[in-house]
């Protein structure tokens, strides 16, 4: 089978399903070999099974695995670097974080940089606040690991700047700085061997092993990338470095008819 990445768009779902169809048809997988599916929910899931075991298209729906793309990367990422250097899951993992946030929020509000939250965290006796500001926080975080990694990097080094989309440094707001020293804590509540395995860290280790050559294990042959309306750069990235050793389609929703 022919590596490679392609990027198919069209301005209907079932054109993309029909397309699919086509293609896994004339290039069948060996009979006991799982066709890997990434899509952006459930729902959607559920719908390109229905389609696909329509009597019009495979007529059935069996050995197919269907992913959101941050879990399968992260099984990628341990099958380029190893299992022994990624854990199974992150502790800065949006599930964790929480836990993790509820613990630290209390030794860090007596800080000047974190008044903002000190205010917020008020007359709450029942700790609902803070669960509800854990959440919030654990979800910011979350997305910074994959959208703003490049600002991550910098409040790990204890510096205070935002990076623009034009590659310019701006000094963080000052009452921002909260949310730097909380990476920081973050980071410092971990053992040393696991100060690296936030999403950002992990990414940028994996990116760099298979360009010095590395090559992934129990890497499907084929991975096809359905409907998903946008991806993060973290994740074209990764699928573009995965390329050279696996078939993957982007079969991509666009609005436009041409």
């Amino acid at each position: 089978m022919q590596s490679g990445l392609a990027v198919i768009h069209a301005n209907h779902l079932e054109t993309l399903t029909d397309l699919t169809v086509q293609w896994l048809s004339e290039h069948p997988l060996a009979p006991l070999e799982d066709e890997i599916f990434l899509v952006q929910s459930n729902g959607m899931a559920q719908w390109l099974k229905l389609k696909l075991a329509g009597d019009d298209a495979c007529g059935i729906s069996a050995a197919q695995r269907f992913q959101m793309p941050a879990r399968f990367l992260w099984a990628a990422y341990r099958s380029v670097l190893g299992e022994q250097a990624v854990p199974p899951t992150s502790p800065f993992d949006k599930s964790r974080l929480v836990w993790r946030l509820m613990g630290l929020l209390p030794g860090l509000l007596n800080r000047d940089s974190f008044r903002p939250l000190h205010q917020f965290l008020a007359d709450d006796d029942d700790q609902r606040k803070r669960f509800q500001l854990a959440e919030r926080l654990a979800d910011l975080f979350d997305q910074y690991q994959v959208y703003r990694a490049d600002w991550l990097a910098l409040w790990e080094q204890d510096q205070r700047f935002l990076i623009t989309p034009r590659g310019e440094q701006l000094a963080l707001p000052e009452d921002q700085h909260w949310q730097a020293e909380l990476w920081q804590a973050l980071i410092a509540d971990l053992p040393e061997s696991l100060r690296g395995s936030s999403r950002a860290h992990v990414h940028q280790a994996f990116l760099a092993a298979l360009e010095q050559g590395a090559v992934p294990h129990d890497l499907p042959r084929r991975l096809v990338v359905f409907g998903i309306t946008s991806l993060p750069k973290q994740v074209l990235d990764a699928l573009h470095a995965l390329s050279p050793h696996c078939q993957i389609l982007m079969l991509v929703q666009n609005p436009c008819q041409h």
